[in-house]
């Protein structure tokens, strides 16, 4: 805004003033020598203004008819009470706006009285105030033109170096699209990869209960066979000594058959002896007694024997049977281990086509996971290169955010230039 100071006037007629008591002559005399005096300040004698004396009125005084009269008129020609006027009162030193502000205050006010903490500094005419501020006014809109000038320029310069790095943003941008749709297509990829991964290594995971679930069997399988085993082993261990019973029964029964095969050649040469004998027709037949006698021993000693291989083979036949029931145990604890190793041949051939499986699911997801790894090896340069864009974007942004301040510098610059000019 435009400050009133001394220095911005043509004349020092403004800083003179006068007391209560001083007469009208001297007051005339001020006017006269000063002519382009158009107020006149009246000062107590601390220099604190108590009003304004017009020029105006001392020239109506002056072209009145009895104005000469009323100079040469003692009582008259010394007081200048009668033409003391109000004016308005402002510190000075301020702004035109205050100024105007409070000039207008007082709608008669003749002008204005400019103080300094009270005591009297200069005066300012109506016109006068209205030629200064014009004139303010004239500067001012020179400035503002100078500095819109300069404003401009800056501006221009600033938006040439926001265009440019607009373009640097725009492409930088673009690249880093470029860059983000490729590693969302390389993150697809490793997505499907690692699905596929997943699929197989929970199928692994299902065969793998399947295998853990068949070897359980197994060792079920396996225990029972062992328990078979053993028990097969038991009773043949305890088939062992039938069997040996059995061989002793037979040799005894052997013995058996060699006496009743004596006894049966003694009988016959008995009875051979007793057909002699019964042809020799002895008178007393003491001889054939004889030989009956010894039949009748032979025989009695046969029966003997056959109740003995009776019993002998009776015995044997026992034997046999616990043999045989044995035996028959054997054969169905071989039939159980037989079905038992049937299923763990069952369980061994799944095992081994599960190991197969595994196994192949094992290749896909190593080869999964090197396909993953390369994905991600270049995922990784991809976010190393969007990263050295996201910086050089960020270094662009800082010279735009730059120029962005430079702006608004200097758009508050021009402003404030604008307030003060």
């Amino acid at each position: 805004m435009q400050h009133i100071s001394r220095f911005e006037k043509s004349d020092d007629c403004s800083f003179l003033s006068v007391l209560p008591t001083d007469t009208l002559r001297d007051t005339l005399e001020k006017f006269r020598v000063n002519r382009a005096m158009r107020l006149l300040a009246v000062v107590d004698d601390t220099g604190i203004p108590v009003g304004v004396i017009r020029e105006i009125d001392i020239r109506d005084l002056l072209f009145n008819p009895f104005g000469h009269a009323l100079m040469s008129n003692p009582g008259f020609g010394s007081d200048i009470t009668g033409l003391i006027r109000d004016c308005a009162v402002a510190e000075y030193g301020q702004d035109s706006a205050a100024l105007m502000g409070a000039f207008s205050r007082y709608s008669d006010s003749p002008g204005l009285v400019l103080v300094t903490q009270g005591q009297f500094r200069e005066t300012l005419s109506g016109d006068r105030l209205l030629e200064l501020l014009a004139q303010g006014r004239i500067k001012r809109a020179e400035k503002i033109a100078k500095y819109g000038q300069d404003f401009t320029q800056h501006i221009l310069a600033l938006s040439g170096q926001i265009s440019e790095t607009a373009n640097q943003v725009n492409s930088l941008s673009e690249s880093l699209g470029n860059q983000a749709r490729e590693m969302t297509n390389a993150a697809q990829d490793v997505a499907s990869g690692a699905a596929q991964s997943s699929m197989g290594l929970q199928d692994v995971n299902e065969r793998g209960h399947k295998l853990a679930y068949a070897l359980e069997q197994l060792a079920v399988a396996a225990s029972e066979a062992k328990m078979v085993r053993t028990r097969t082993k038991s009773v043949i261990d305890s088939a062992d000594p039938q069997m040996k019973a059995l061989a002793d029964g037979g040799v005894e029964i052997g013995g058996i058959i060699d006496v009743i095969h004596k006894v049966g050649k003694q009988t016959n040469f008995l009875a051979l002896n007793a057909q002699i004998e019964a042809v020799r027709q002895d008178a007393d037949n003491h001889g054939f007694v004889a030989v009956a006698s010894e039949i009748k021993q032979l025989a009695n000693q046969t029966k003997v024997s056959a109740e003995e291989v009776s019993k002998k083979v009776g015995k044997i036949g026992r034997t046999v049977d616990d043999v045989l029931v044995g035996h028959r145990e054997i054969v169905d604890a071989m039939e159980q281990i037989s079905t038992i190793s049937e299923q763990i041949e069952t369980a061994v051939d799944e095992q081994s086509a599960t190991s197969l499986v595994i196994a192949g699911f094992v290749e896909q997801a190593a080869d999964a996971t090197s396909e993953i790894s390369a994905r991600a090896k270049d995922i990784g340069a991809r976010a190393s290169q969007v990263n050295s864009s996201a910086g050089e974007l960020a270094r662009v942004s800082a010279m735009l955010l730059v120029s962005a301040k430079g702006i608004s510098e200097q758009s508050r610059t021009f402003v404030q230039s604008i307030e003060y000019a």
